[in-house]
């Protein structure tokens, strides 16, 4: 699943003290945190919207290479697992995940596709699946309603390789071939070298495949075990005055709706001195592409350029971010109301190796991470204000890797719905490279406190509030009272007993895993810990069927000149079922016997006073 969320903030350093003005951000770049070492390189990086996922690697294991999987849970990578044990060494490895710790992999081994489904945290791995065989360049998906995409390579097809596709159902752990290939013409080569296949599915489990095929990139969508007759080419005719060479190294992302998706695309052009490489971004509305832009950020058509893979990332609704690299430079541009806007430079990056990647939450946020000039990891944010019609801009530059790393060997960002992105890459010297995975940690999402101003026994009736929105990690909720912590709890609810009575100021502030914290408005606590004061009088005569009279006397005076919250209501019981809900009430019993008259004096706090009077009735 590629839809994901972020922001930006920063870590309060005097925590559950500081004034809420003080904090003017909503999150924070974590550096890269190892998960294991040494490694051989990063294979692939997802995480669904619920902020659970994973990242697959290749590490040496008896001298070959082997597929581990590292997940996502609460915040906290877990410890490495190997998928692949048995077989033979293993490449390729790729992951997709969902909602609940679900998670499809899928690797090549002895040049043959394997899968593997994990249907949720809780359960385990399914049998390794042979898909297909020979198979190489896999790609996958996972929609949020838990249909699974593998697209592939088929070295023996027509032209030397055909693009080949298996599905898997929903609530089902293995994959189908798709009986048709993708190809345009079955005598061509297809989804080899450059031209590999991607693969998005939409939330109506239709996948949209694109790849390369005879120096073109095509767009073809399958409907469960169908392909779509109406593929599309998706080259431009033309950069400017230049006209249209070839295109490769596609990749592809899809609104919910998959009527709507984004491919961008390596595209050359002829400019009278050379083919010319530039970046190519193409929104798809039903079965016809747009005209397209060029989003490379160059400017023209320079003497010489370098263009990498450009790497899209959307949400479900088609907001999100383009990135490319070129020359030194690694651009983003901003798809922001169905409009594909200017690249702009975040940051420079060497020749050939930025690899630039995007992500992007459902609230338009995003994030572009790539190798910088000093060959560590560098990452930039946007936030989103979907209220107004203004581009955001990226924030500040922020490196991420503590090492010299190579973005070839893996570089990839994925986000949740809540605005946590994890960046993942290798970093160190050549043979003892370890894995890490930065983030960007989203802080607690604001909340409100559920408990009104009016007076109340905070001893008696907790105070309440809403739970913040936070995926990765418990939260501790700390009440602030007259500004002194009052008491800390992980639930949304916390009782005072030794609060003092009058009237406070209160607020609750939550705080995450990394120490950030987000902290409710002030309100009035008004505080009544005592019981009002009452006295009774019953008159009238002790037989049955006369009248019997009962009048109470109820105040609650204030406690050392502090204000209280005064009387509420008088519940007289008769001791024999009946009662009456007033300072004063008249009884007839209709039998005899001794019965005890029961009075309940309440404060509008929900303090309480009970005073009994025992009368015999002849």
């Amino acid at each position: 699943m590629r839809r994901r969320l972020l922001a930006s903030s920063v870590v309060l350093a005097g925590l559950l003290l500081a004034p809420v003005s003080a904090r003017a951000d909503v999150g924070q770049f974590i550096p890269g945190e190892t998960i294991d070492a040494p490694v051989t390189s990063l294979g692939d990086l997802d995480v669904a919207r619920d902020g659970t996922g994973a990242v697959v690697y290749l590490k040496s294991v008896g001298g070959a290479d082997h597929v581990f999987v590292s997940r996502l849970q609460d915040g906290a990578w877990q410890p490495p697992e190997q998928l692949d044990a048995g077989l033979a060494a293993s490449s390729q490895p790729v992951v997709a995940a969902g909602d609940g710790g679900e998670l499809a992999i899928a690797f090549i081994s002895g040049g043959s596709l394997f899968t593997t489904v994990k249907p949720a945290a809780n359960q385990p791995y399914s049998a390794l699946q042979l898909v297909a065989s020979p198979a190489l360049n896999p790609s996958i998906d996972l929609s949020i309603n838990d249909v699974a995409y593998v697209s592939f390579t088929n070295p023996a097809g027509g032209g030397g390789g055909d693009v080949d596709i298996a599905r898997k159902d929903r609530k089902a752990t293995a994959f189908a071939i798709v009986p048709s290939a993708l190809d345009i013409a079955a005598t061509n080569g297809a989804g080899v070298g450059s031209g590999r296949s991607r693969v998005a599915v939409a939330a109506d489990g239709v996948a949209l495949v694109v790849w390369g095929e005879a120096g073109q990139v095509f767009a073809r969508r399958v409907f469960e075990q169908t392909v779509s007759v109406a593929p599309q080419p998706a080259m431009i005719p033309a950069g400017g005055p230049y006209p249209a060479v070839a295109a490769d190294l596609p990749d592809v992302d899809v609104q919910d709706d998959s009527s709507f998706a984004w491919v961008t695309f390596r595209e050359s052009f002829a400019d009278g001195s050379g083919n010319r490489f530039r970046a190519v971004a193409r929104r798809l509305v039903g079965s016809q592409f747009d005209p397209g832009a060029i989003v490379d950020g160059l400017g023209g058509f320079p003497s010489a350029d370098t263009v990498g893979p450009p790497r899209v990332a959307i949400n479900g609704r088609g907001e999100g971010y383009i990135a490319t690299a070129s020359t030194g430079a690694s651009f983003g541009a901003v798809i922001k109301d169905r409009v594909l806007n200017p690249a702009v430079p975040v940051g420079t990056g060497p020749p050939g190796a930025a690899l630039p990647v995007a992500a992007a939450d459902d609230n338009g946020d995003g994030l572009i991470a790539w190798q910088s000039s000093d060959l560590t990891i560098h990452a930039r944010q946007y936030t989103n204000r979907r209220a107004s019609r203004v581009v955001q801009l990226p924030q500040g530059e922020t490196p991420v890797s503590s090492a010299p790393t190579d973005a070839a060997d893996g570089l990839e960002a994925a986000a949740d719905r809540a605005g946590d992105v994890a960046i993942a890459f290798v970093q160190g010297p050549a043979g003892a490279r370890s894995l890490a995975v930065a983030s960007f940690d989203r802080a607690p999402g604001a909340f409100r406190l559920s408990s009104g101003s009016s007076f109340r026994n905070v001893g008696r009736t907790p105070l309440k509030w809403t739970a913040a929105f936070e995926l990765w990690g418990g939260l501790t909720y700390t009440v602030e009272v007259d500004g002194q912590v009052a008491g800390r709890t992980t639930a949304t609810a916390l009782a005072l007993p030794t609060l003092p009575a009058g009237v406070h100021r209160w607020r609750v502030i939550a705080t995450d895993r990394r120490g950030q914290v987000t902290a409710t408005p002030l309100r009035l606590l008004r505080q009544d810990p005592a019981p009002p004061r009452a006295t009774v009088r019953v008159t009238g005569a002790r037989r049955r069927g006369q009248a019997i009279r009962v009048a109470v006397r109820a105040s609650d005076p204030g406690r050392a000149r502090r204000t209280a919250s005064g009387v509420g209501r008088v519940v007289i019981s008769w001791g024999d079922g009946s009662r009456t809900v007033a300072r004063r009430g008249t009884h007839r019993y209709r039998r005899g016997g001794r019965r005890t008259i029961r009075v309940t004096a309440f404060d509008r706090a929900g303090n309480s006073v009970v005073l009994r009077r025992s009368v015999r009735i002849r």
